[in-house]
């Protein structure tokens, strides 16, 4: 008896991933053609809420693009009607990034806005530039505050494109910068002699009522990028990998709390097909046991396919943990984890036709000899 009742408590707690359910999905007409770019956040309510893109019009990056978001009091089993979060006289307003203040409750929402394509958006801050925008809700998510300017706050003059995330900001839980919200950003140096993407970090040390750039960035060729905080206090920040022929995924690391950053390596572990990756922590080191840090992206170097879920017991170090989310098409994602402990994953999916959900337990994490490759890549999956 006792060893059937240690048997149901086992899978009970190993249960397979819940599945899949459309988030978001586009009727590939107007006034709701594409949702692109999902974004989680667990309110201090418990809520969660997921973002995304409303691209009214067509599948394209410029255009009519409102934020939207929906909201979950269960976890991500049922789900309200989505709102609009942040709109802007019918351009383009996404890329959003919130990030939830544990002290107040209140949410921060950064986001950025442009009218033109990214190949004519011009340095500076005029009508054909890039600019950032932030909104913030004090109702769990509800409504939102009209969204407000921060560009030059954030923005160097000399800059062209200008992003936020994608994915989420953090706040720090440790050290002498403690409380400080941290959002992963990038931008395109036009000026100087190394014109590029550069990956970089904004940073509040008020609760989001004043936002200011790091002072250095990551190497060239780096852009999307998500910020997690290590054991030690260290921040080390994942990017994307953009004009660069490496297909691994980029890494640095900071140690005053996202202001400075140090040298760029390229993790061979982490393969990338040059698209959005989400990381964050899970849990942190305590009573005798290690942390778990959490990363996904399409495991490839040739294509948006076969997003993988990993885990890391050592800060990033290492990713001995992995289990394949969705085989096949997959290309943006991002995670959250929810009161209970279980990790929530919205990505994109069938040829950003719709935006997936799903949540998986940690001890769902097989060793990833069994799910990857030496080259990090999926054993098993189905040809594209």
């Amino acid at each position: 008896m006792r060893a059937l009742v240690f048997i149901t408590i086992l899978s009970c707690h190993l249960a397979a991933a819940t599945p899949p359910v459309d988030l978001f999905k586009g009727s590939g007409h107007a006034p709701d053609h594409t949702y692109r770019i999902p974004s989680l956040a667990v309110t201090r309510k418990g809520t969660l809420l997921a973002f995304a893109e409303l691209r009214k019009n067509s599948a394209g990056d410029t255009g009519d693009i409102d934020t939207v978001v929906k909201r979950s009091t269960d976890g991500g089993k049922t789900w309200s009607a989505e709102t609009v979060a942040l709109d802007l006289d019918g351009n383009t307003i996404g890329n959003a990034c919130p990030v939830v203040d544990p002290a107040t409750g209140r949410i921060t929402v950064v986001a950025v806005w442009n009218k033109v394509p990214e190949n004519q958006i011009k340095a500076g801050f005029g009508e054909d530039s890039r600019r950032v925008y932030l909104a913030q809700s004090d109702d769990d998510g509800v409504t939102w505050s009209k969204p407000e300017d921060i560009s030059p706050q954030v923005k160097q003059p000399g800059w062209g494109w200008f992003a936020s995330g994608p994915g989420a900001g953090i706040v720090l839980a440790r050290g002498s910068h403690k409380g400080r919200m941290v959002i992963g950003a990038n931008h395109r140096e036009t000026e100087g002699d190394a014109p590029g993407y550069y990956a970089h970090t904004i940073y509040s040390d008020d609760s989001g009522k004043t936002w200011q750039s790091s002072r250095t960035f990551a190497a060239r060729h780096t852009n999307e990028c998500e910020v997690v905080e290590l054991a030690d206090g260290k921040l080390l920040l994942n990017m994307r990998n953009h004009g660069s022929g490496q297909r691994d995924r980029a890494v640095a690391l900071s140690k005053d709390g996202g202001e400075t950053w140090e040298e760029t390596h390229w993790d061979a572990h982490l393969p990338e097909p040059q698209c959005m990756g989400s990381i964050l922590r899970q849990s942190w080191p305590g009573a005798g046991t290690p942390g778990l840090i959490l990363f996904s992206n399409p495991a490839s170097r040739s294509g948006r396919r076969d997003l993988v879920l990993r885990g890391s017991r050592d800060d990033g170090q290492t990713w001995p943990l992995a289990k394949l989310i969705q085989p096949g098409d997959a290309a943006y994602s991002h995670l959250a984890v929810l009161p209970d402990g279980a990790i929530a994953i919205a990505y994109e999916t069938d040829r950003y036709s719709r935006i997936a959900f799903t949540t998986v337990r940690a001890g769902e994490l097989r060793p990833a000899e069994d799910v990857v490759k030496p080259d990090g890549t999926p054993r098993d999956t189905p040809a594209p």
